[in-house]
Order: structure tokens, then C-alpha cells, then sequence
């Protein structure tokens, strides 16, 4: 009696196991049930199984602490029994917490020894079965071979008739493609993964929201982004038919549809979408939110809209800094437990290999941290620079006015406004184009007449602000008569023959500490002491 109820809790345990991804909650009771049921057997092998069963779909969920949690308990099951079906489950399990938190040298060592254990049984399920949860190792890491491997599975695949197995191996195959530049190719492949997924029996959402994600990839590699978006509103339709959908293809999926969107013009669209993507994942997944917000501040700044871009890439890196505490204190927990469940198997040796991997993943993640935060410095400095003349602008501008409004600048100090005399008419007679080149042709003058400390700013339109520290009003003025004389004497010849150029200045000087905002403003006062009194001169 006993042999022939472990044989229906190894069915079900089997059938849950091919359906999973498909039909998570239903899978997740089953491998509860089973898990209670082998434990009424006395059966070690069945306990392990219902466990990684559990952990495989708190995987696929994104609770890596809970499938850490339930691969440690499993295989303490699988100590206590030679199974191997079982143990290709647990290596496959293990290999895959190990990979998501960095550790891929572990990784790979429980997907290679997960396939060794298959291939000795020669069954061909198995050996199916082992491959799938290694090639998502294999396939990240890019390990040698790798297009070779992927064939084999597929052959394997269709030997055992596995269609949900070689659609998500076909789709591989046109991912791997699509790498290497041969899109045309990609695109033949992921049309015959489409083919085999529609021939699936029962559930396909998941699989099909796969091969359309990878799909709108291929679109958007073939300069289709009308296709691209089509296909990834596929996928997310289908996803949302799921009531637990994989938070990884969600991003994926988020990531495509929002260079599609950013490729047809559309931020606004594609800002909308990455935001209700974000509201979905809630406090979940801080690596997807910040693949998402990655690939919207690529977006958004490629459309011009910097500002936008520079928030999404700062939100991003500060999920950034999330994962990389949340996944170092699962390496930590994944270290205490391993060292606890293999004291009595070469404990100190364990212990050099673990700290040696935390290290690596520790330093990859300050590595990866330290990039976005050069990619920040990079955006604040395209936001603080006027796009046509290169100068500092007013965001710039407002940004140093908020650190000193409080602060007293360091004696002697100088600031200048300068201002194009009658600009609106260079623009009615000679047209806006001659107008930005004349701003461009200013900006290198004044470039040129200050010195490396004095700070440029295009305050807006035709107006310039000169901050001159350490500079006392004496020199002020001798400096801003030369900004005058160099504009004035400039030859214009390039842009028009009949154009001539002059300038007003109105500088403030000050011996004493003072904020920086009452200086700027009587600065702006001599300008138009100076617009009166003529134009073309400097009141100081």
C-alpha cells in the first residue's frame, strides 16, 4: 500500500513539475500536499522532491530567501536518499539561487553536476529535465559551447516530445542569434518556437508571453518597433492572464516595450508604462525596477528630456544599492546555512570557497554600482550644460544659487551680466539660425576672455552670467571691458557680412562675505544702467 501511494505522490509530484509555470498556485498546493503525504511515507527522496518543487516556483516568483530557505531543507531529505531524480531537482534548485545571487561559480557547479546525474540515469526526460535548469545558468554566464548545448537539448526535446521543453529551447536559439547580429535568423527561429507553443495541450500563457517578449526583441532588432510593440502588448496580456506572472519577463517585456514606444516617438506612453510596471512589482525585485528604470532613462534621454532621464537613473541606481544589500545578505544567509549543513564535509574549505564568491559578487555589484554613478555624473553634467553654446545654463545656475543662498561667498567676489544689444533684430534680419550661431561664436569669446575659474552661464536667450571669484571689482571690470572688446571687434564675416555684434555689461563686485542672489541682482541692475546709457559698455 505504502509503495503504491508513493507512486501517486511521485505522479503528481511529476505532473506539477511540467505544468508549474503555467499554473503556479495549483503546482504549489500540490507540492505542499506532497510534501505532507511524503512525510507520512517516511519517504526522503518524495520530501526532497515536494520541497525543490516549492523552491523551483518561489524562484520563479523572485523570493530567492524563500527558495534558499526550501533548497537547504531539501537537501537535507536528499542526504537520506539516493534518488536521482531527486538530486538532479535539488542541484537544478541550488543552481539557480546561486546564479540570482551572484555566485556563479556555484552556480555552475550544481548545473554541471545536475546534468552529470542525469546523464548516468540515461533517462531522457531527465537528462531534458536537468539541461532546462542548467541552460538558464549556462545561457546567462555564456559559457563555452553554449549554441552547441542548446541543439543538443532541442534534439532531446523532440526526442521525449517535449513541446513546452523545445519551445523555450527554440526560443533560446533565436535569443542566441539575435546576439550574435543575425536577426533575420532569430526571427525564422522564434517563429518556430511560436508553432510548437500553439501545439501545447492545456496551459501555454507563460511559454507564449516568452516567445512574444523575445519576439518585439527580434522586431526592434529588424528596425520594427510598430511590430515590437504589438508583440510585447501580446505578452503582457498574456502575463496578466497569469495570477503570479515571472517578475523577470515582466521586466523584459517592460524593457522592450519601452524602447519601442521611445523608438516611435511616444516618451510620454513609454513613461506611463514603466511607472504601472513599477506600482506592479511593488517593493519586490528592486534589480527588475532597475533594469526598467534603467532602460526608460536610456529612453528619455535619447528624446532629449534630461531631467526625466536623470530621476529615472537615479531611482534606478538606488535599487541598485536595494539588490546589492538584499542579495548580499542572502549570500551571508546562504553562507551561515551552508556551513551549518556541511560541518562534517571539509567545513573549512567550504567556508575559503563561499568568502572568495561573496567577495567576487560583492565587488561586481560595487562595480556595477560605481557605473550607474558614473552614468548619474554624466547626466548632471548634460543637464547643467546649455545644448546650443555648451555653456553652464540656468538649472545650473539656480542649483549654485541654492548652496549660497545661505552661505556667505569668500571675499573678494565678482559677478557680470552680460547682454546681446538689439539680438531680436540679428534674429529678424539675418533669421534664427545666424541668431544661435552668433550665441555659439559669444560663448567661445567669453570663453576665451575669462579665466579657468570663472564660471559662463547662458542665463537664457541672448543673456550671459560671468561668476568671477576672487576677483575684485578692479579686475571685474578690466575683465568684462575685455568679454566687451572681444565681441565688438570680433569679425562676423562667416555668419554675415553685414553683421556686427555688441554687448552690455553689468558687473558687482563685493570685499566683504555676502550671499550670492543680491549680488546677481545688482549685477542685473548696471546692465540696464548700462542698456541706458547707450549700450555697448560695462557699468560696474
Amino acid at each position: 500500500m505504502l509503495e503504491a501511494d508513493a507512486e501517486v505522490v511521485a505522479a503528481a509530484l511529476e505532473g506539477a513539475r511540467v505544468r508549474f509555470r503555467e499554473t503556479l498556485a495549483d503546482s504549489h498546493t500540490t507540492a505542499l500536499v506532497s510534501f505532507d503525504q511524503a512525510t507520512a511515507l517516511g519517504d526522503h527522496a518524495l520530501c526532497a522532491r515536494a520541497l525543490t518543487l516549492q523552491g523551483d516556483i518561489a524562484t520563479h516568483r523572485g523570493d530567492l530567501r524563500e527558495a534558499a530557505r526550501l533548497a537547504f531543507e531539501a537537501e537535507r531529505h536528499v542526504l537520506e536518499a539516493d534518488d536521482p531524480r531527486a538530486m538532479v531537482e535539488i542541484a537544478g534548485l541550488r543552481s539557480h539561487v546561486f546564479f540570482f545571487t551572484g555566485s556563479y561559480a556555484q552556480a555552475l557547479s550544481y548545473a554541471d553536476h545536475a546534468i552529470s546525474i542525469a546523464d548516468r540515469s540515461g533517462d531522457a526526460q531527465l537528462r531534458t529535465q536537468a539541461r532546462r535548469a542548467a541552460y538558464l545558468v549556462f545561457g546567462n554566464i555564456k559559457v563555452r559551447g553554449w549554441r552547441e548545448r542548446l541543439r543538443e537539448l532541442l534534439a532531446l526535446t523532440q526526442e521525449t516530445n517535449s513541446l513546452w521543453e523545445e519551445t523555450v529551447t527554440r526560443n533560446d536559439l533565436a535569443c542566441e542569434l539575435l546576439e550574435d547580429g543575425d536577426a533575420a535568423a532569430a526571427s525564422a527561429e522564434i517563429e518556430r518556437a511560436l508553432e510548437v507553443a500553439l501545439r501545447i495541450e492545456g496551459p501555454n500563457s507563460f511559454v507564449l508571453s516568452i516567445v512574444y517578449c523575445t519576439r518585439a526583441d527580434i522586431d526592434l532588432g529588424l528596425g520594427d518597433p510598430n511590430a515590437a510593440l504589438a508583440d510585447t502588448r501580446r505578452s503582457r496580456t498574456l502575463l496578466e492572464s497569469i495570477n503570479d506572472p515571472n517578475p523577470y519577463v515582466i521586466s523584459a517585456n517592460v524593457r522592450a516595450e519601452v524602447q519601442a514606444l521611445a523608438t516611435l516617438g511616444n516618451l510620454d506612453e513609454a513613461q506611463r508604462v514603466g511607472d504601472e510596471a513599477l506600482e506592479r512589482l511593488g517593493d519586490h525585485m528592486p534589480r527588475s525596477r532597475s533594469q526598467i528604470l534603467a532602460t526608460l532613462a536610456t529612453a528619455l534621454r535619447e528624446g532629449g528630456r534630461l531631467e526625466e532621464a536623470y530621476d529615472a537613473l537615479f531611482r534606478s541606481a538606488e535599487l541598485e544599492r536595494v539588490a546589492f544589500s538584499e542579495i548580499s545578505e542572502l549570500q551571508l544567509d546562504l553562507e551561515k546555512a551552508t556551513r551549518r549543513a556541511r560541518a562534517a564535509r571539509r567545513e573549512s574549505e567550504e567556508l575559503a570557497v563561499k568568502n572568495r564568491e561573496l567577495a567576487d559578487a560583492q565587488t561586481e555589484l560595487e562595480r556595477r554600482a560605481s557605473k550607474l554613478e558614473e552614468l548619474q555624473e554624466q547626466l548632471i553634467e548634460q543637464a547643467d550644460r546649455d545644448w546650443l553654446t555648451g555653456l553652464r545654463n540656468r538649472r545650473y545656475l539656480a542649483r549654485a544659487l541654492g548652496h549660497t543662498a545661505s552661505e556667505d561667498l569668500t571675499a573678494p567676489f565678482s559677478v557680470a551680466v552680460l547682454d546681446l544689444d538689439h539680438f531680436k533684430q540679428i534674429n529678424d534680419r539675418f533669421g534664427h539660425a545666424a541668431g544661435d550661431q552668433v550665441l555659439v561664436r559669444v560663448a567661445s569669446l567669453l570663453g576665451e576672455a575669462t579665466r579657468d575659474t570663472d564660471v559662463v552661464v547662458r542665463s537664457g536667450g541672448e543673456e550671459f552670467l560671468i561668476v568671477m571669484p576672487q576677483t575684485d571689482a578692479l579686475a571685474a571690470g578690466v575683465c568684462c571691458e575685455r568679454m566687451r572688446a572681444a565681441i565688438c571687434d570680433a569679425t562676423w564675416d562667416e555668419i554675415d557680412s553685414e553683421l556686427a555684434v555688441t554687448a552690455s555689461v553689468g558687473v558687482a563686485s563685493t570685499g566683504a562675505s555676502t550671499a550670492m542672489e543680491p549680488l546677481v541682482k545688482l549685477a542685473d541692475q548696471r546692465l540696464y544702467e548700462a542698456k541706458h546709457a547707450g549700450r555697448n559698455c560695462v557699468v560696474a
